[in-house]
């Protein structure tokens, strides 16, 4: 049991005897464990959460990076105030922090179709303040300017990019065309260096932001990506199509791109450069690919269970290569509607998704978290009805596509299991990779490969269960 250990921390740790009540494991967030609980300290109520690190990580961050972001935006962004840090463990065995904690907000879900309603606008000039302040104040003396390095201005896109092909190079199951030919475009034309070194928060998108529900921002949480770099890099991630709230321009779901952009640049005191701008836009899509597949990874060798896992390596995954390709080409994704009927298994995943659901939100009254867990088994298996019907197909209009492309004429005799059509399109795509490279090198048309890239995401995308 966490609790008697979390008091045996505070009491050693305040020089007090400390009692917990109220504490529940909360869901959100798939790099920590993260509980709430009330501690009552010589008769006083303090109300808290604890963000412990995993056995295995989704993404190489540390609780120390974390907190220290806590501390160093506090009066800048809105954030609960940090309490207390523990790196090797202690009690708790593996290295958490304490936090105060917020209540009576709200976070909405991304995938929240409803989104801010009457508010949005009204959160969207604070939510793109807020950023455009933290790009505006200077790191330097700060906690984590103490805790990390600063890279030099020209630098930062570097370091960010490398870091994250880096994950994708190891964490990938299976080759990727689209995400390889959005590396290449980002690397043939760096963006200008970083008009400053600020504190870049990392994860700044709607999910992450708790407000009041009339239109008040109250805190952002989840900095535990956080480092020093391009404010720009923030900005990218925050007009991410994938935070839209299925509004298409709409940044987070709040208010246009244009007026995002303006309240930004206002806070900031710095420009908006066009190109820089589309580089950043570019190289998050990456970097979301990157954190899509890290998730997929742990959800299926990694001893991690979480369906949020699956359903960010799955669902979101294929998503966000409808948005990288429809960047490389320069128009939008065309995504095939789901069958109107269903096999067998269609129906068996379909009754199953809706069971778990329905179960997950009765559970959620009394246990959110494993609410949550139950929701989020029921929407992977609504994900999987809709993948039953179209599996084989988008996996032999890819092969036949990628064949032509290659100029392969030869005739071949393709098991039809999903495991040899996987291995036949893996197979295909390296060749397609290593093409697209032969082809870039020379300056040449590679529109061919953008149009396939194209029909193949929207091939694959999925709908988000209503």
């Amino acid at each position: 049991m966490i609790g008697p250990r979390i008091e045996a921390y505070l009491s050693r740790l305040w020089n007090t005897p400390v009692v917990i009540r109220d504490l529940a494991r909360i869901p959100g967030g798939a790099s920590r464990e993260t509980y709430r609980f009330d501690a009552f300290v010589d008769g006083e109520r303090r109300r808290l959460i604890l963000r412990r690190e995993p056995a295995t990580g989704l993404i190489d961050t540390e609780s120390e990076t974390e907190f220290r972001a806590y501390q160093s935006a506090a009066g800048v962004v809105p954030v609960p105030a940090a309490v207390a840090l523990e790196r090797e463990g202690a009690e708790l065995e593996r290295p958490f922090f304490v936090m105060e904690r917020i209540d009576d907000g709200q976070v909405v879900s991304p995938f929240d179709r409803a989104g801010f309603g009457d508010h949005a606008e009204a959160l969207g000039e604070q939510f793109f303040a807020s950023l455009g302040r933290l790009a505006a104040h200077d790191p330097a003396g700060s906690p984590l300017a103490a805790h990390l390095p600063a890279p030099a201005p020209e630098d930062c896109w570097r370091i960010a990019l490398d870091y994250w092909e880096g994950v994708i190079e190891a964490d990938s199951f299976l080759p990727q065309p689209i995400i390889r030919a959005a590396i290449r475009r980002l690397r043939a034309a760096p963006p200008p260096p970083a008009q400053r070194i600020a504190i870049v928060h990392g994860d700044y998108r709607s999910g992450n932001m708790m407000h009041d529900g009339a239109g008040r921002m109250l805190a952002m949480f989840d900095w535990e990506m956080a480092h020093l770099g391009d404010p720009l890099e923030d900005l990218g991630w925050a007009l991410n199509p994938v935070w839209d709230h299925f509004q298409p321009g709409r940044a987070c779901g709040m208010t246009s791109h244009e007026r995002a952009l303006a309240v930004w640049r206002e806070a900031s005191g710095l420009t908006v450069d066009r190109a820089a701008l589309d580089w950043w836009l570019l190289f998050n899509a990456v970097k979301g690919a990157a954190i899509w597949i890290s998730a997929f990874r742990e959800f299926v060798d990694g001893g991690r269970t979480d369906p949020v896992l699956g359903l960010s390596g799955w669902y979101v995954g294929r998503r966000q290569d409808a948005v990288i390709a429809t960047m490389l080409a320069g128009r939008p994704t065309t995504p095939e509607p789901p069958a109107e009927t269903q096999s067998q298994l269609g129906h068996v995943l379909t009754g199953a998704g809706i069971i778990a659901a329905s179960a997950g939100q009765a559970a959620g009254v009394t246990d959110a978290f494993g609410g949550a867990t139950l929701g989020g088994a029921g929407l992977l298996a609504l994900l999987a009805a809709q993948e039953a019907e179209k599996a084989a197909a988008w996996r032999l209009l890819d092969i036949a596509e990628m064949r032509v492309l290659l100029g392969d004429t030869m005739e071949e005799d393709m098991a039809m299991t999903l495991p040899a059509l996987d291995a036949r399109w893996a197979v295909l795509s390296r060749a397609l990779i290593a093409e697209h490279d032969r082809v870039a090198a020379r300056g040449a048309d590679d529109s061919a490969f953008l149009d396939f890239y194209l029909r193949g995401a929207s091939r694959r995308e999925l709908a988000w269960p209503a």
